[in-house]
C-alpha cells in the first residue's frame, strides 16, 4: 500500500482554506517542526521549508516553530523573513536562559513552556518585548496550558507588565497550550 504524499501547496490549500472564517478572531497559525527532524545539510531541507513558505496564503500570519536547532541558522531565517513568517521564540522547562527573539516579521510569537514564572521572570519578558512592540509589532505569546488556570494568570500578568513599558501596545491577554 502506498501512503499518500502531498506537495506543499495541497497541503496548504487543504489546511488554509477554512481559515478565513475565522475573521478578526485568526492571530496566527502555529506550525511546528518536531525535534526529530533536523535541517539536512545538503540543503533540499530549505527548499521544502521555500516551497512551504511560497505556498502559504499570504493573508494568514503564519509562525514556524523549529525544535531541532539546527534549523537555526541564517538561511532559515532569510526564508522566513522573505515570507514574512515569524520564528517562534520557545522557552522550554530544562533551557538554562530565555530563548532568542528574532524579528522575521512583523510579529512575534513566544512559547512560555515553564510551569510557572516569577513577577521578576515575567518583567524580563516585557522588557524584552517592549523594544519591539514600540517599534510597532505584535506579539503572540502564550504560556503552557495547565490544569489550575496558572496560564491565564501568567498571560494578565504580561499584559500588564507590557503595559506600563509600552502604554499603547498591550491589549487583550490571552493564553492558550
Amino acid at each position: 500500500m502506498r501512503a499518500f504524499v502531498a506537495t506543499p501547496a495541497e497541503s496548504v490549500a487543504w489546511l488554509s482554506e477554512p481559515l478565513p472564517q475565522f475573521g478578526q478572531r485568526l492571530g496566527a497559525v502555529l506550525f511546528r517542526v518536531p525535534a526529530n527532524v533536523r535541517r539536512p545539510e545538503d540543503g533540499s531541507g530549505d527548499a521544502r521549508l521555500e516551497a512551504l513558505l511560497a505556498a502559504w496564503p499570504p493573508a494568514v500570519p503564519l509562525a514556524l516553530e523549529f525544535q531541532d536547532q539546527s534549523w537555526h541558522v541564517d538561511e532559515t531565517f532569510k526564508l522566513l523573513r522573505a515570507a514574512s513568517a515569524a520564528l517562534v521564540a520557545t522557552e522550554l522547562l530544562e533551557d538554562e536562559a530565555p530563548p532568542t527573539i528574532r524579528r522575521t516579521s512583523g510579529f512575534l510569537y513566544l512559547r512560555l513552556r515553564r510551569h510557572d514564572y516569577t513577577g521578576a521572570e515575567i518583567d524580563a519578558w516585557a522588557a524584552r518585548l517592549a523594544p519591539f512592540l514600540e517599534a510597532g509589532d505584535d506579539a503572540f505569546a502564550f504560556f503552557r496550558h495547565d490544569e489550575t488556570g496558572r496560564a491565564t494568570e501568567l498571560a494578565r500578568a504580561l499584559a500588564e507588565a507590557v503595559s506600563h513599558l509600552v502604554p499603547d501596545a498591550a491589549g487583550p491577554a490571552r493564553s492558550a497550550a
